[in-house]
């Protein structure tokens, strides 16, 4: 297999987890509409409570924005990898949001909705780190064969001991 099509499989794969994500994440913030700005409003962020109706629309309609950029890329290269820097970037602001409340000390509710709020805050930081990875590793695989770069040399020499 061509290291091109390695790349592509990678560049695939990642699309389709971070698709699943954002997807998730964005319809069971609408879905939970209220559940979402009420405890968005417990969170320790000045203006967070004259912010959250506006985020509860803002925040899953970027997280569709997201997937359509990546379901876009598949077909046409130049949106897929807007799609994950958006897709990273966003990840790194909640990222900072964890670690607001680990900071903060409070046992607060996460507000991603379904299966993924009953993770603990420490447990969505290792899980939001595992999706920025996912998320960068198309763009760093793009430069590794845009410039030629060599990980692990395939042409080692072997070197005969019993001479």
């Amino acid at each position: 297999m061509k290291a091109a099509d390695k790349i592509e499989i990678v560049n695939v794969t990642a699309a389709v987890l971070l698709m699943m994500l954002f997807g998730y994440t964005a319809i069971m913030k609408l879905m939970e509409y209220d559940k979402f700005i009420f405890q968005m409003q417990l969170a320790p962020v000045p203006l967070m409570h004259t912010l959250a109706p506006i985020l509860a629309w803002l925040l899953p309609l970027l997280e569709l924005l997201v997937v359509g950029l990546l379901i876009t890329g598949l077909f046409k290269d130049k949106w897929q990898f807007t799609g994950f820097f958006a897709a990273f970037f966003l990840l790194l602001s909640f990222q900072l949001y964890i670690t607001v409340m680990l900071i903060s000390g409070l046992k607060l509710p996460c507000t991603c909705g379904g299966l993924i709020s009953g993770m603990s805050w420490v447990a969505h930081l290792w899980f939001n780190g595992a999706f920025m990875t996912i998320a960068l590793l198309p763009a760093l695989l793009r430069r590794i064969q845009k410039y030629n770069i060599t990980i692990i040399p395939l042409n080692i020499r072997r070197i005969n001991l019993r001479e």
